[in-house]
């Protein structure tokens, strides 16, 4: 006999519907794809990481065990001495450093402690947006604002006008993705001044920046942090990513920087949510930082300078190679990151229709359907970028991530016109990639 299902009324968090990324997880795995989808690198860490953390594990049951909650010593000290520098003052390892199990974590923990979810108070971030803030808000009892990134010329700008009106009484916290997820964007010298100039009219305003591609820039692109401008530390929570900056995404390891005042409230959340962070992988991390900045990693270069310019050489590789495609698409050079962009506004006549008609695009002879995002623009159309990465992945067996999953369900400024692809695949990966797309195999 069938049993009835229980309604147990579970909180409503976090919406349940599809995560951006699983649709197109399953089209990969249905469509024996190339993802160029999620940021997760095709190159392993370093090999001096790897060392640091075989050794951290073997030398004895300290580094085995629970460590501080707030990030091991040897971690914070660390990121103190080197990020100091970078944010051009002394940092205070064990009142100003908070390590957490990746900077998404991170992220979240931040926002639930400076989060009132009484008060509906809202948090603003540049659109198209990196998609996880969005869940991360909500969870923490916020509510959603966002401010748009436009194309001119080439090159994403914000809007001061439009930034300082999605600014008000109820803004608590301002996400400041940089470099930007997914355009790639690095902030100016000057648009950093003008952001701190406008937020000095909101004083009690807090500023999370995620920094997590400080690292990684190309063209001899300089990066300035937020924090590092004025008096912009005093109420900026900086956060960088020990996963991404050793290509070691799964190590799962990141940490804040910040006042103490901030710091150290979002340290006693790590201590009631996590305990703590993996301890031989901080302490590997700690000795590893030593390392990245010496020339003699390869051919007499450092790890970092040697990252950038794997990156940069796929960027350019499907900068160059894209324009070849039969299809009239534009790349959009990044300037830091994992992701570069295409603009795909001018494929609407050559995509199919039934990928531009409905979601259930797939046609009854192929096997079970893949998961769906199942969202339309305001005028009720299937959103274009969505229908062509759904195309690409089933003809050229290709994938990427149509933007317009990139804001959030309310943005009265969705665009649908661009296809964010990952530079962060490796060279191998990335060339099979374009030659299926300019189908040469």
């Amino acid at each position: 006999m069938e049993s009835k299902a229980t309604d147990f009324n579970l909180p409503h968090r976090v919406d349940n519907g599809l995560a951006v990324w699983e649709e197109f997880k399953e089209l990969t795995a249905k469509y024996n794809c190339i993802s160029l989808g999620e940021g997760a690198p095709a190159t392993m860490p370093p090999q001096f990481l790897v060392d640091d953390l075989m050794d951290a594990i073997k030398e004895g049951p300290a580094n085995n065990q629970y460590t501080r909650s707030f990030g091991n010593p040897t971690l914070a000290s660390k990121v103190a001495e080197v990020y100091g520098k970078k944010l051009c003052r002394t940092i205070d390892p064990l009142n100003e450093v908070n390590i957490g199990v990746g900077a998404f974590y991170v992220i979240s923990d931040l926002l639930m402690t400076f989060v009132d979810p009484a008060a509906k108070e809202e948090v603003l971030v540049f659109e198209p947006s990196y998609p996880c803030y969005y869940d991360h808000i909500q969870y923490a009892g916020g509510v959603v604002k966002g401010a748009p990134l436009d194309l001119k010329d080439g090159k994403w700008v914000f809007n001061p006008d439009t930034f300082r009106k999605a600014l008000n009484s109820k803004t608590k916290v301002f996400i400041f993705n940089n470099a930007q997820n997914p355009t790639g964007k690095i902030f100016t010298k000057d648009e950093l001044l003008q952001i701190g100039e406008i937020l000095k009219e909101f004083p009690n305003v807090i500023v999370i920046s995620d920094e997590v591609y400080d690292f990684l820039t190309f063209d001899g692109q300089p990066f300035i942090p937020f924090a590092s401008l004025g008096d912009n530390f005093n109420r900026t929570v900086t956060v960088y990513s020990g996963g991404k900056l050793f290509n070691a995404t799964g190590w799962k390891c990141g940490w804040a920087i910040g006042p103490q005042q901030l710091v150290k409230p979002a340290g006693v959340l790590t201590y009631t949510s996590i305990y703590c962070t993996t301890t031989p992988i901080q302490v590997a991390m700690a000795r590893s930082l030593d390392r990245i900045y010496k020339n003699d990693y390869k051919d007499g270069k450092n790890y970092v300078d040697t990252v950038c310019k794997e990156f940069q050489d796929v960027r350019d590789l499907f900068a160059s190679e894209l324009q070849k495609i039969d299809l009239p698409v534009k790349t959009i050079s990044c300037e830091s990151g994992y992701f570069m962009m295409l603009d795909v506004s001018a494929c609407t006549d050559l995509i199919p229709e039934r990928f531009k008609a409905s979601h259930d695009f797939e046609e009854g002879s192929e096997p079970a359907a893949v998961s769906k995002n199942r969202f339309f623009m305001e005028d009720g159309r299937v959103p274009l970028d969505l229908a062509f990465c759904r195309w690409i992945a089933v003809t050229r067996g290709v994938v990427m991530m149509p933007c317009s999953l990139f804001y959030h369900k309310t943005s009265a400024i969705r665009e649908d016109k661009y296809a964010r692809l990952a530079i962060c695949k490796g060279w191998d990966t990335s060339m099979k990639a374009v030659q299926r797309l300019l189908r040469t195999i």
